[in-house]
């Protein structure tokens, strides 16, 4: 990992995600758990697994300072300040958290009632940015908990929380889910068709005709869900609200970056995600193509061609240890055994 994000700094890169569905793999209750059932074998694996991403961690630390990582996470990281502590050190300025509900009632409908809710989860998200993590809180529409007053306060609660960015998405089965699986046999008898498409193969309906809300929700129409939702990405991503949040940043380039960035996030993923009217689709379209070209600028950084990549050694089950030698780009890829 170190070597391929090192060769994409060569080449101008320092913004990099780091596509993991959960960058906190073990979690402090994991391990206390373990302990309590003197499970020592588990123990020893949960913290192997700890230990080697504090590593990866450390290594992410030693590159460039201008480089600025992202990557998605767990709300049970924000208990966890050493981790926390070990993320800022390694620039990983921002993760996704998957929020999904700001009620209890919410997140036992998504399978989540782990995570904490009102006051206590304000809080939590408030660690994260406290220790230098900021935050994408992801929030999920359209639950059978849902009622009226839930968007409302899903956004009092977002802006409480400082998150630094927020996408609300409307509920969506996936298939391998529980409420797929669910949806799918409800659909069997009698099969909703989009043209001749069934709705539970809704990847397959052309975008232009795809509805925005698959299944059927017990007290609100797909279209107030998708009008309050369209409502709280409104709020949230207001100009006062974002200028607010811009403060964050070290600088001003970097605030009016901010800024930049926030509108083009609102208009990629509400203003053309959730507006049916093709018209309003085009319009979102097209600003966000603008916008994304003025983001583009302000992210673009000098390439560093002569950047080194550490000499790595790497045990091997199958034999010898292996040397692996990255050298610079134009040089060709060489591998060194122990023997040789």
């Amino acid at each position: 990992m170190i070597d391929e994000i090192v060769s994409l700094r060569r080449i101008g890169f320092r913004f990099i995600a780091l596509a993991d569905d959960n960058f906190y793999p073990v979690t402090l209750t994991d391990l206390r758990l373990a302990r309590e059932q003197k499970n020592f074998a588990k123990v020893a694996e949960l913290t192997a697994i700890r230990d080697e991403r504090f590593e990866l961690m450390a290594e992410l630390a030693k590159l460039p300072k201008d480089m600025v990582f992202f990557t998605q996470i767990t709300m049970e990281a924000g208990e966890d300040a050493d981790y926390l502590d070990a993320m800022r050190k390694a620039n990983i300025k921002g993760a996704l958290v998957g929020v999904e509900a700001v009620t209890p009632e919410g997140l036992k409908a998504v399978f989540k009632d782990w995570n904490c809710s009102g006051d206590a989860l304000a809080k939590q998200l408030q660690t994260f940015r406290e220790h230098g993590v900021h935050v994408l809180g992801s929030f999920i529409f359209g639950l059978p908990t849902d009622k009226p007053a839930t968007f409302d306060a899903t956004v009092a609660m977002a802006l409480k929380a400082g998150v630094t960015f927020a996408q609300f998405v409307m509920m969506t089965p996936f298939p391998g889910t529980v409420d797929f699986g669910r949806w799918e046999k409800e659909q069997s008898t009698h099969p909703t068709l989009v043209g001749d498409v069934p709705i539970t193969r809704y990847w397959l309906i052309p975008i232009e005709v795809r509805p925005k809300m698959f299944t059927p929700h017990p007290s609100m129409s797909s279209d107030e869900i998708r009008e309050r939702t369209q409502r709280v990405w409104d709020k949230f991503y207001d100009w006062p609200a974002i200028w607010k949040r811009s403060a964050c940043t070290p600088t001003l380039t970097s605030r009016i970056a901010f800024i930049f960035l926030s509108k083009l996030y609102r208009q990629m993923y509400a203003g053309t995600g959730i507006s049916t009217d093709s018209a309003r689709r085009k319009k979102s379209k097209s600003w966000a193509r603008w916008t994304a070209k003025q983001c583009k600028r302000l992210f673009q950084a000098k390439p560093m061609p002569e950047l080194q990549s550490p000499a790595w050694q790497v045990a091997s089950d199958m034999g010898p240890q292996v040397r692996l030698d990255f050298p610079r780009r134009s040089e060709p890829f060489v591998v060194l055994h122990e023997e040789e």
